[in-house]
C-alpha cells in the first residue's frame, strides 16, 4: 500500500512540473508574442506615417501641378495674343515706322556683300541668314528654288525660336518631284507645316531671297543647300535699304500669284 501511495505522489509531482513546465512555455510564448505584436503595432505606426507623408507629398505635387498647368495655359494665350497682335496692320505698320525711324538716325550700312567663304572684311551668307533669324519677329520669306534637309536643320532651332514669338513663316520653293528623284532638293513641306509656315511652290523659280520683317534681306546665288551656303563659290547682297525692300515685297508679292494651285 505505501508503494501505491508513493508512486501515485510520484505521478503527481511529475504531472505538477510537466503542467509548470507547459505554463512557463506558455508565458514565455506570451512574451514573445506580445513583443512582436508591439513591433508590428511600431512598423504600423511608422508605415502609416510615410504614408501620410507621401499622401501630402502627393497633394503637394498636385497642387504645384496644377498651378503649372494655369501658368501653361496663361502662357499659351499670351503667345497667341501676341501672335495675333504682330500679324495686325497696325504692328506692322508701328515696327516698319520705327525701322525708318532707326534707319534714317543710324550710320551703319544699308547692304553689305556676302560670300561662302570669309576672306578679310566680309561676312558669311549663313552667318548673316542666323542674324536675320534671330532678329526676326513677324515674317520671314525664303525663296529658295532647292532645299536640302541638312541645311534646313541647321536652321530649325532660331525658326522654332522665331515662330514661338508668333512669327509667319513662308517659303517658295519649286518642289518639282523630278527635283527631289535627283536628290536636288528635298520635301520640307511637313517641316514647314509643323513650324505652322506656308509653303508657295512655283515651278520655273530660279530667284534666291532671304527676307525677314521686310525690313531686311538678302539677295544671293546660293538655294539653302549645303552646296550653296559651303561647298561652291556663292555670293550676295545683304541689305536694308526700304526702297529696294519695297521692291522685293513686290516681287515676292508677284510670286505667290504666279503659284502653282
Amino acid at each position: 500500500m505505501e508503494m501505491d501511495g508513493y508512486i501515485v505522489w510520484l505521478f503527481f509531482l511529475a504531472f505538477a512540473i510537466f503542467a509548470l513546465c507547459i505554463v512557463q512555455l506558455q508565458t514565455r510564448r506570451s512574451r514573445v508574442l506580445e513583443r512582436e505584436r508591439q513591433q508590428l503595432q511600431e512598423s504600423l505606426r511608422m508605415w502609416q506615417e510615410r504614408l501620410r507623408e507621401r499622401e501630402r507629398s502627393i497633394d503637394d505635387l498636385q497642387r504645384r501641378t496644377a498651378q503649372l498647368l494655369k501658368w501653361k495655359d496663361r502662357a499659351s494665350e499670351l503667345e497667341h495674343e501676341l501672335a495675333v497682335t504682330k500679324q495686325t496692320e497696325r504692328y506692322i505698320s508701328a515696327r516698319r515706322l520705327q525701322y525708318l525711324e532707326e534707319h534714317l538716325a543710324e550710320t551703319n550700312p544699308q547692304s553689305v556683300f556676302l560670300s561662302t567663304f570669309q576672306p578679310r572684311g566680309v561676312h558669311t551668307l549663313e552667318e548673316r541668314l542666323g542674324r536675320m533669324l534671330g532678329e526676326a519677329e513677324f515674317e520671314v520669306v525664303i525663296v529658295s528654288p532647292w532645299i536640302k534637309r541638312q541645311t534646313w536643320d541647321s536652321i530649325r532651332v532660331p525658326m522654332r525660336k522665331f515662330v514661338r514669338r508668333g512669327g509667319k513663316l513662308r517659303v517658295f520653293t519649286r518642289g518639282c518631284d523630278s527635283d527631289y528623284s535627283l536628290g536636288l532638293s528635298d520635301d520640307i513641306m511637313k517641316d514647314v507645316a509643323g513650324l505652322k509656315g506656308e509653303v508657295i511652290l512655283v515651278r520655273q523659280l530660279h530667284a534666291k531671297i532671304y527676307m525677314a520683317d521686310r525690313r531686311q534681306a538678302i539677295i544671293a546665288s546660293a538655294n539653302l543647300t549645303k552646296g550653296g551656303f559651303e561647298g561652291n563659290y556663292e555670293a550676295g547682297i545683304w541689305m536694308r535699304d526700304p526702297s529696294i525692300l519695297k521692291e522685293i515685297c513686290a516681287f515676292v508679292k508677284e510670286l505667290y500669284n504666279c503659284r502653282q494651285s
